[in-house]
């Protein structure tokens, strides 16, 4: 017994001068904020096109795209009716994908909430003015006026419109990479740069965005 004793006073005595290894337990700090920051080659003309931010809560995110890989469907909010394709098509293969989405017209950047499923009105709110004309789209939101809850991996998409007066408004540029996310964890920063189309009207080319969950 004296033996068992005099050895755990021994490892008392080290421990005490040398310190004793401490299990620390990192506390991950969730955000709840979105901040964008898109780039065009020319400048933003809310007035003849539309911007949109499309996110989504699984990486089934589809949106209409630019032709020729499509020339039927239009790049239009849930609930609007379109000129070219079927309107129930149009929430089957897309709109039912999406949680929400931020768009800039001419009134400013307005955000929406889904789920967008027919017949169910979607509520526009203010989100932030159009300000001055620039190359580049910049706005913040809380993801929570779009998730109820906020998932661990936020998909996303940005696309440009030509929106011609009394004319299909059909998709002129959208991010290429493929199923482009970024974690809720608070200070996840992406960057994403998109080739340079000089087909487009330079006011609908994306060339790169930022965004980052704060």
């Amino acid at each position: 017994m004296c033996r068992d004793i005099r050895i755990w006073l021994v490892a008392l005595l080290i421990c005490s001068s040398t310190g004793c290894a401490k299990t620390v337990t990192q506390i991950i700090s969730y955000g709840d904020q979105m901040s964008v920051e898109v780039t065009l080659r020319g400048i933003a003309d809310a007035s003849a096109n539309r911007y949109y931010l499309i996110l989504a809560s699984g990486s089934t995110l589809a949106l209409p795209l630019p032709p020729p890989d499509n020339i039927t469907y239009e790049l239009i909010e849930p609930g609007t009716t379109p000129i070219q394709g079927i309107l129930a098509d149009y929430y089957t293969n897309y709109y039912s994908t999406w949680s929400g989405y931020v768009v800039l017209d001419p009134g400013g950047y307005y955000i929406v909430k889904g789920p967008f499923v027919p017949g169910s009105a979607n509520t526009r709110e203010a989100l932030a003015n159009l300000g001055s004309a620039t190359t580049t789209l910049k706005f913040t939101f809380r993801l929570s006026r779009i998730f109820d809850v906020i998932p661990d991996q936020i998909y996303f998409d940005l696309a440009t419109a030509a929106w011609p007066n009394g004319q299909a408004k059909l998709p002129a540029d959208h991010l290429a990479t493929t199923n482009a996310y970024i974690s809720k964890v608070a200070g996840s920063m992406i960057s994403i740069d998109d080739d340079q189309n000089n087909n487009l009207d330079p006011a609908l080319d994306i060339l790169r965005c930022k965004v980052e969950i704060q």
